[in-house]
Order: structure tokens, then C-alpha cells, then sequence
């Protein structure tokens, strides 16, 4: 192993750059085409490995699952420095990079990631290839990108559909926390099987917890205290606080007969209607950059039509009263708002409107809006938002830049010190006592005296 150095050649044409990591069975390097300039996994087997044959046995698996999407692409295999190589495209990072970063993962991308894993599953499946390691480890996905990939086909295996399902000598093999009940037993693993850690990973990627995780790694007879585990939990406390998708998913799949065809289509409808009734698609790392880009889109859509920006108004009456200066203020909120169509077919969004001057609440007014005013943020929300603030237009459209932000409360404030210079100018020009003025006045009050005496 020893003799496979940073900076060696592959075939003429890939580079190893850098470890990425170590297992087992052997090392992964990520390398670079010399021709393409892209980045590849290199993965190694180890020699002391080699007999157990699990780097032959997934370029065999790869083969035969060429032109499946979202499988590896082998782009070449064979031997260098006496060590097994296998050089694949680089797929991104696995769900445990991700889950470090965002923590916990929304449920729209848990369930974007369950209908993909589905979809993949079939085909492999509909080859008679079952993966027999399904993982957060093996699922990778690239930054910005709203795909799935499955890996690692070290330990999976082509099945024959007509087997019979029976008890065999032969030891555990899988990942003990995501394993089925049947690695457990030693039994022989069907599509079923996959589906069932599939599950376990659903389960583990929602709540984060699983009810076998605390037992010690040390215990000897650990993996015989997780199968016992997975066989007499409940799915109702296995599925404690996931959603109803994930409940009726495991139900399904622990009542499946192992030989029996699974309905794919009917789990993927368990998710993808919950795709359906979201605004955002994809997956949490694919939303965060598309949140970035609607945020400079946005920017630049408000700097373009500032001028008829005007859903979100806030009114103010001037006005003198005795010696001190008032702002009379009048807000205006939206309370609810319903799609309708027009006679030309343009889909408008109608807006209620109640209108509030000081405690007392006024007549109700309706305004709309059409389609094609992308600049208005009030059709950002669906609920209900107050607008009639500088917070309230932030809280309409929380994806308003903070800048943008920060220049509408610099315009209001200086709308607000022109309304009151305005205000100080016309009081002064009212108030003031001009001594010229007066002085005239006085000279014509002492002629007028002087000529209605004489």
C-alpha cells in the first residue's frame, strides 16, 4: 500500500492529489484527469485485502449497472503498483458532511432524498442487484446540486428472484446500525432488505436517533442486542417523531413478504406528495444557493422598479395643532389574499385590506395585483403580513437583502426629516413676528390716530 504516493500517474492520464479517506478494505484518493482537468475518486484496495475480492466484485456490480443514473460512472479499473484500482467521477460529499453543516434537515429535503433513493433502488433491483449497505455514508450529493448518488457496491450482490428464503452459515454483513432484520439473522438478503435499512436511514436522518444507538460499540454481543431491537420494536415507537410518510413507509415494508415485488411507485407517492405542496425544490444545500441568487435577483428587480413599488405604504397627515407639531399616522395591513382570473386570462392576486387610524378601525379597501409586477414582495407570502411598517415589509419578504434593508429605513428616515422641516417651516412662517412688518404697521396706526384728531 505504501508504494501509492501523492503525485503518481494513473494510466497516463490521472493524477492522485490528496487522501480523502481510509477504510478496511482500502484508501480513496481524489485525483484529476490530466485531459479534462475534472476531479475523480481513486479508490485503492488494500493488498491484504484482496482476497476477500470486494473492489472486483464492484466494478463487476458497476458494470453491469452502467447507464443507470445517479450510479457511479467507471471511468477505468485495473492494476498499478501491484494494488487493485478502481477510478470513478467525483460524486460531492456524503449526508454526514452535510448533516454536520445544516445540523437537522428539513423535511422537504428528507423527503427529496427518500423519492431519489426509491428511484435508484428500482433499477438497481430491476437488474436483480441488491446494495445490502444502504447508509448516510454511501448517499452523496454536490453543493447546489438537487441529485442523489448512491456508492459503495463493495457487498452487494446479484440475486435470483426464484431463491428460497431460508437460514444460512454465514456471518453478519452490512452496517449494524442500518442493517435489516435478515442481515441480523444470517438470512439471505432480497430488495426488501434495502428497503428496510433505506428506513432506518429516513428515521435516523429525521430525528436523528435511533432506538439501538446507545448500546457500546465494546458490547460482544452487541449486534445480537440490535437485531433483537430491530425484531420486537413497535413501528409506532420506531417512527416516534417522523412524519406520517416515514410511518406508512416502515408499516408497508416490515408487512412485505421478502420474495414479493415491492410497489415502488406507491412509496414514492408517499414523498412526492409532500414535494408537491412545497415552494421550494430540491435539496437544502441546492436551496441555499438558489436563496442566494434570488437575493441578487431580487436586489436588482427592486432597484429597476422602485418607482412603482408601492404595496406597502405607510400614510402620514401633517398637521399644526396649538404650539406642538404632530404626525398623525395611518397603517394599512393585509389580512388575506385569494388568487382570481381576469377576462384576458392574466391570474391576479387579490388582497383585503383594513385600514387603522389610531385605534379606530376604518372603511376596508381592496387592491390587486397582477402577475407580472415581480417587484411587488407582498406576493412573497401567502399568510398574513403587515406591511404598513419598514418591519413589516421585511417580515412580507424574509429573502429581502439586508442593505436593501438598511437603504428603505435611510429613504423613510428622510422622508421623515423633509415632512418635519416642512412642518417647523410652515409653523415659523406662521408664528413669526417680522419687525419691519410691524414697524409699518405702527407708522400707519399713528397716522390714521393723527388724522382722526385733526
Amino acid at each position: 500500500m505504501l508504494q501509492i504516493q501523492i503525485g503518481d500517474i494513473i494510466d497516463n492520464q490521472y493524477e492522485i492529489i490528496k487522501r480523502l479517506s481510509q477504510g478496511s478494505f482500502g484508501i480513496v484518493f481524489y485525483g484529476k484527469s490530466i485531459k479534462t482537468n475534472k476531479g475523480v475518486a481513486i479508490k485503492v484496495e488494500k493488498n491484504e485485502m484482496a482476497s476477500f475480492g470486494t473492489l472486483v466484485r464492484e466494478i463487476e456490480m458497476l458494470s453491469k449497472l452502467k447507464g443507470v443514473p445517479s450510479i457511479p460512472e467507471l471511468l477505468w479499473h485495473g492494476e498499478y503498483k501491484k494494488c487493485n484500482i478502481m477510478i470513478i467521477k467525483m460524486l460531492g460529499n456524503d449526508l454526514i458532511y452535510y448533516q454536520k453543516q445544516y445540523i437537522q434537515f428539513s423535511s422537504q429535503c428528507i423527503n427529496s432524498i427518500a423519492y431519489q433513493l426509491l428511484w435508484i433502488l428500482e433499477q438497481m433491483h430491476k437488474k436483480n442487484i441488491i446494495h445490502r449497505d444502504i447508509k448516510p455514508e454511501n448517499i452523496l450529493s454536490k453543493n447546489g446540486s438537487d441529485k442523489i448518488y448512491l456508492i459503495d457496491f463493495g457487498i452487494s450482490k446479484e440475486t435470483d428472484s426464484n431463491l428460497i428464503h431460508k437460514k444460512k452459515q454465514f456471518s453478519f454483513i452490512g452496517t449494524s446500525r442500518y442493517a435489516s432484520i435478515a442481515a441480523h439473522q444470517g438470512i439471505e438478503q432480497t430488495a426488501k432488505d434495502d428497503l428496510e435499512s433505506l428506513g432506518y436511514v429516513l428515521i435516523y436522518l429525521t430525528t436523528q436517533r435511533l432506538p439501538w444507538m446507545n448500546i457500546e460499540k465494546t458490547d460482544v454481543q452487541r449486534l445480537e442486542k440490535i437485531g433483537k431491537l430491530k425484531e420486537n420494536v413497535i413501528v409506532d415507537d420506531l417512527c416516534c417523531g417522523c412524519p406520517n410518510s416515514i410511518f406508512k413507509y416502515m408499516k408497508y415494508v416490515k408487512e412485505l413478504k421478502p420474495n414479493s415485488k415491492p410497489k415502488y411507485a406507491l412509496l414514492r407517492g408517499l414523498f412526492l406528495s409532500k414535494l408537491q405542496n412545497t415552494v421550494e425544490l430540491g435539496l437544502d444545500w441546492t436551496n441555499q444557493v438558489i436563496k442566494l441568487e434570488n437575493k441578487k435577483n431580487h436586489k436588482k428587480q427592486r432597484n429597476s422598479c422602485n418607482v412603482n413599488f408601492q404595496s406597502c405604504v405607510t400614510i402620514r397627515k401633517p398637521y399644526v395643532g396649538g404650539t406642538q407639531t404632530n404626525l398623525n399616522v395611518k397603517t394599512v395591513a393585509v389580512q388575506d389574499e385569494q388568487m382570481i382570473s381576469s377576462d384576458n386570462g392574466t391570474s391576479q392576486m387579490q388582497f383585503s385590506i383594513v385600514e387603522t387610524q389610531g385605534s379606530k378601525n376604518s372603511v376596508k379597501v381592496g387592491f390587486s395585483t397582477s402577475d407580472n409586477l415581480d417587484c411587488l414582495a407582498i406576493q412573497q407570502n401567502n399568510n398574513m403580513a403587515r406591511v404598513s411598517t419598514f418591519e413589516g415589509i421585511a417580515e412580507a419578504n424574509p429573502l429581502l437583502p439586508q442593505n436593501l434593508e438598511q437603504q428603505l429605513m435611510e429613504k423613510e428616515n428622510q422622508d421623515l426629516e423633509i415632512k418635519y422641516n416642512l412642518l417647523h417651516f410652515t409653523s415659523v412662517y406662521f408664528n413669526f413676528k417680522n419687525p419691519i412688518q410691524q414697524h409699518t404697521i405702527k407708522q400707519n396706526y399713528q397716522v390714521n390716530v393723527i388724522k382722526s384728531i385733526n
